[in-house]
């Protein structure tokens, strides 16, 4: 028994909440994008009307990134999940009783607040739990559930949506309230089962709580001293990995938003549930491909490579898709895109350790995460305005497919300074005289 046995341990018994609530949050923020089907008429909806409820969430969601981490830091990873995972829970049930496009608006703000950190409070406490030669596995089956939740989710929420319900609901309706029901009810799980620290894990020994801290205390020792949150917001690597999560994230939510709405557009003869079950396709590549890369990133213990060339693999498909037309090339195209776009989504969250000291990993990983989700904020409502005015998804597409080549970009240059000297990658103010 060893430290590579103690941490598969502690793996096991976090991510296994941890990958829960990821995939529920996902479900949670994107069944609108199948409720939509529906929903549009009833409420009365417009592609650009719609795009903007879309994009409010990551108004709230982009607001409290800082607020939420320090929050967390404050009261520890299990209180702090039971008060953002709980209301976000209320939220999306919520959504299922709203009769007018403004308490559509209202709820998806809420729903953005009490998920802004989740993401990144999560990479921030398995950075405390996971040494680093461990962490691009522990991390992308963090991030699994997020393809895995739309696979499920598209033919879930198809038969919700087309089933018979007891309360004679309208299909979206009910599905919203359904899909919303098991976040609250983990939220109370979470806080028998989360530990804050591995000191506080009941569940391991004496000797394995040693082995993680001590290795966590030598690589943190390893580490430049100098450069606490506020430093860090002067290093230029900082905002280049900000750049490329936002690349990376503009082709996540164009899939994760519109998809159903483009196949719809495409075959307009498909059900709901049949619909449901052609948007699993791409998320089934978006696994595979996070699967695959972290394990080959892990044994190599290479990490620029596998983020920026994955980028650029998901800009060249997306960019081919609308040029294919709208049969099985087409299809085959986003789901090869989704392929390189998991891939490089599933390592990202390695590089930002390479370039920030520990004690700027919270505020660091908030401010990239909040860039990223610019895109969220941006790219829905622009499907939207130009869906609206040109019938076509082929020019957000192509800005789509841009952003991914731009990520692969900003991973090269990464590459570039971490191939410095030290002591060329400092800050003018921070080398000595």
């Amino acid at each position: 028994m060893g430290l590579d046995a103690a941490v598969r341990k502690a793996k096991s018994r976090l991510l296994i909440p941890l990958l829960a609530l990821l995939f529920l949050s996902t479900i949670d923020r994107a069944n609108v994008s199948f409720a939509a089907l529906q929903m549009n008429d009833e409420l009365g909806l417009t592609p650009e009307t719609y795009g903007f409820g879309v994009s409010i969430f990551f108004v709230g969601y982009i607001l409290i990134q800082w607020p939420s981490l320090w929050l967390l830091e404050k009261i520890g990873m299990r209180r702090w999940v039971f008060v953002i995972a709980l209301t976000w829970g209320l939220a999306a049930t919520g959504l299922a009783f709203v009769h007018s496009a403004w308490s559509f608006y209202v709820l998806r703000l809420v729903l953005g607040i009490a998920e802004g950190g989740f993401a990144p409070g999560v990479m921030f406490f398995l950075a405390q739990w996971i040494p680093k030669r461990h962490r691009a596995g522990a991390i992308s089956t963090f991030m699994l559930a997020v393809p895995v939740s739309a696979i499920c989710g598209g033919p879930l929420a198809g038969w919700l949506m087309s089933a018979d319900n007891p309360v004679d609901w309208p299909g979206w309706r009910w599905m919203l309230l359904i899909e919303g029901t098991p976040t609250i009810l983990l939220a109370i799980a979470t806080f028998w089962l989360l530990a804050d620290k591995p000191r506080d894990a009941s569940w391991l020994s004496a000797d394995e709580k040693k082995w993680i801290e001590d290795e966590i205390a030598r690589e943190r020792s390893a580490h430049p001293a100098h450069g606490g949150s506020a430093l860090a917001l002067r290093s230029p690597s900082l905002w280049i990995a900000a750049a490329c999560w936002f690349g990376l994230m503009a082709g996540a939510n164009g899939l994760l938003y519109w998809l159903p709405q483009i196949i719809r557009h495409v075959s307009a003869e498909a059900t709901d549930m049949q619909i449901g079950v052609i948007t699993a396709l791409p998320w089934i590549a978006v696994a595979v491909g996070m699967i695959v890369n972290a394990w080959h990133s892990d044994r190599t213990q290479e990490r620029h490579l596998h983020v920026g060339l994955a980028a650029f693999g998901a800009g060249v498909f997306i960019a081919l898709s609308p040029l294919l037309g709208t049969g099985f090339a087409a299809l085959a195209c986003l789901t090869l895109a989704g392929l390189f776009m998991g891939a490089a989504q599933g390592t990202f969250w390695t590089l930002p350790p390479m370039f920030l000291s520990p004690a700027a990993l919270a505020g660091g990983f908030a401010t990239i995460n909040m860039c990223g989700n610019l895109a969220g904020l941006v790219i829905p409502s622009f499907v939207g305005w130009i869906r609206e005015r040109t019938g076509s998804f082929d020019h957000p597409v192509f800005a789509i497919a841009g952003l991914s080549l731009l990520a692969a970009g900003a991973v090269a240059l990464l590459r570039l300074r971490d191939s410095k000297p030290p002591a060329q990658r400092l800050q003018p103010h921070q080398r000595t005289l």
